[in-house]
Formats: C-alpha cells, sequence, structure tokens
C-alpha cells in the first residue's frame, strides 16, 4: 500500500497556537487522532477517547494543513502506525511534533527528528515505554490533587546519564488556582522543572 493513502481515524484538525511545553506561542496544526488506553478523569478531550471520527488519508490529512509546525496527538496517537502520515508531512517540509502518554512504544521506522514531548499519567502509573526516554524533548505532568514530588524526583534521577536532559514541566490542572499553586511551590523546591500553563486556555483559543 502507497504511504499517502493509509487511512487514520481522525477525531479533528485545527490551527492554532501550542499553548503548553517549550514550544509555547508557535503557530501549529494539530491533527487528533480517535483512541486512547487511559481514561484520565480530567481529560479534556474525551471525545477522542471513541465515537465517531473521519477516516482520512495521510494525503487528505495533508490537504488540510497549512503551518509548518504539526502536532499529531490524541486520544493516543502512538496507537497507530504513523509512518504514512510521517512521510506525508516530511515530504512536504512539516516539522513534526507528537504527544503522546508515554505508554506506547516508538518505531524505529519513524523519523529520528521529531519533536516528542511525553506526558505520563497516574492512571499508567507514570509508565514510560522503554523505547521512549532517549527521543524525549520535554515531559509534561499534570498537577492535580494526587501529584506527589516523588513523580518527579523519579523521573529527574532517570535522565542523569544523558548528556542533554529533557525539561520537566508542570501543569496545573485545568489552570485551577489551587492546582496553580501547588505546582509553583513543586517548582520553587525543584528548580530542575518548569512551571507550565495552558496559555491557549487563558487567552480564548482552542
Amino acid at each position: 500500500m502507497c504511504l499517502l493513502t493509509e487511512s487514520y481515524p481522525v477525531s479533528e484538525i485545527f490551527e492554532s497556537i501550542q499553548g503548553e511545553g517549550i514550544w509555547t506561542g508557535i503557530p501549529a496544526a494539530f491533527v487528533r487522532l480517535q483512541g486512547c488506553n487511559l481514561r484520565c478523569g480530567w481529560c479534556d478531550t474525551k471525545e477522542a477517547w471513541s465515537g465517531k471520527a473521519s477516516n482520512l488519508t495521510a494525503k487528505e490529512i495533508l490537504a488540510e494543513i497549512h503551518l509548518e509546525h504539526v502536532i499529531v496527538t490524541g486520544g493516543e496517537p502512538l496507537l497507530h502506525d504513523l509512518n504514512g502520515l510521517f512521510a506525508a508531512l516530511q515530504h512536504a517540509g512539516k516539522k513534526i511534533h507528537v504527544e503522546t502518554n508515554g505508554t506506547q512504544p516508538w518505531r524505529e521506522s519513524y523519523p529520528p527528528d521529531i519533536w516528542l514531548t511525553v506526558s505520563p499519567k497516574e492512571e499508567s502509573g507514570y509508565a514510560v515505554h522503554p523505547s521512549l526516554p532517549e527521543r524525549v524533548g520535554e515531559y509534561k505532568f499534570v498537577v492535580d490533587e494526587a501529584f506527589r514530588p516523588e513523580v518527579i524526583r523519579k523521573f529527574y534521577t532517570r535522565q542523569e546519564h544523558r548528556r542533554q536532559e529533557p525539561l520537566i514541566f508542570l501543569s496545573p490542572e485545568n489552570v485551577r488556582p489551587e492546582m496553580v499553586e501547588k505546582a509553583f511551590q513543586m517548582v520553587l523546591e525543584y528548580p530542575f522543572c518548569r512551571l507550565m500553563v495552558q496559555m491557549h486556555k487563558l487567552i480564548g483559543v482552542r
């Protein structure tokens, strides 16, 4: 099968800004794929868990994208074989970002220059698949009532053997004031972390 004709269950495609992490503020196209293996209670994209999706080929997805940066997200995008989509985006000169919960493997056939954001979740015990750590550009953790600093310390220790450590971002759940304060105090205690708020929500865009 031609890679351009491989199809994917697409929940939505839209253009906005990246509101989180090191790329905050850049214009980007979001390709949200359907399906997720976790069920986080505070998830703000539950529509991507299941339900109706558009079955689009890589070529059809590319036709809806007009920006340089493309963020492939979900749901959980690594549930799908993304070789066809990545090939189409690369051929068009796009810069590819992937956002994953960290539970699924990274295929060796994927391009090496993809920016990888891993957001481990309590629902998976903050597990990260062994194929991911050497490729991670940044970790994002949602700070809610249950989040504990022991998780941060564990991930920081894991990265000490790397020549360049990925950044660790702490994101207050739904920008609630009490969670903002909790994340703020954690950043003061662990200065290798960065406080992250969802800029797109603060300015009222998607």
